[in-house]
């Protein structure tokens, strides 16, 4: 049966990844990102397959670009089922060299981004008794790691944010899960880590299997956390 999910940040990465597999399994997918080209060359490549892609520019920071998405897309499919909180930035700086403007371009993209998305197709699911919202943090926020304070903060405050949400919720049938990846290869690292650590860290691909097998929980059971590291342990960069 085909279910309607939105993927945030799906240009690259493992956002890209996700739409690839939700729409080889027949569902019908809304990919969200702030790269034009990048979205259309991926509608291009899921193009002929069992599922159907929709894409649409969209800046997560922006309110008016998400309430505007997120209408279309309930005004053209009915309802949306599945929200996969993916799109994300960050700087390999260390406290002291990372800047107000970069402080607040992580902090609204990773965590305004989170909010604006699950406000704007929380209140549907909750009319229908169902949803799910993924999302996609980072096990940076659980340990320390040097050069990302900003970074391991912004992902901290998602964890926290909807660990609440979850709290709120669960008795109104949204399930709310929090997944927390180690390195994984996409384009968020620098060339030169891409290059030193890629055979250590997990695959998109091998990410997005996972999490679409979570999406297909039953409905007596809710994966509240999921904690992938990859099996050589934590890079340090």
């Amino acid at each position: 049966m085909k279910r309607t999910v939105w993927i945030t940040g799906a240009s690259s990465g493992i956002g890209r990844a996700l739409a690839k597999e939700f729409a080889a399994h027949g569902d019908i997918v809304l990919a969200t990102g702030r790269n034009k080209e990048r979205l259309e060359s991926l509608q291009r490549e899921v193009a002929g397959g069992t599922g159907t892609l929709l894409v649409a520019q969209c800046d997560m920071r922006k309110s008016g670009d998400v309430t505007s998405v997120v209408e279309r897309f309930l005004r053209d499919q009915g309802n949306l089922e599945i929200l996969i909180n993916n799109a994300g930035v960050t700087y390999f700086e260390d406290f002291e060299s990372t800047s107000v403007e970069q402080f607040d371009e992580v902090m609204e993209t990773n965590v305004r981004g989170v909010f604006l998305a699950t406000k704007a197709v929380l209140p549907a699911m909750i009319s229908r008794g169902h949803g799910t919202i993924i999302n996609i943090v980072s096990y940076a926020g659980k340990a320390v790691y040097t050069g990302s304070s900003v970074y391991s903060a912004s992902k901290a405050g998602v964890d926290a944010l909807m660990n609440v949400l979850r709290a709120e919720t669960r008795e109104k049938g949204i399930k709310i899960v929090n997944v927390h990846p180690g390195a994984v290869l996409t384009p968020i690292w620098h060339p030169k880590h891409q290059e030193r650590y890629g055979d250590r860290m997990m695959k998109p691909e091998e990410i997005a299997s996972m999490i679409y097998e979570i999406s297909c929980q039953p409905a007596s059971m809710m994966v509240e956390e999921l904690i992938i590291r990859p099996q050589g342990g934590d890079l340090r960069v």
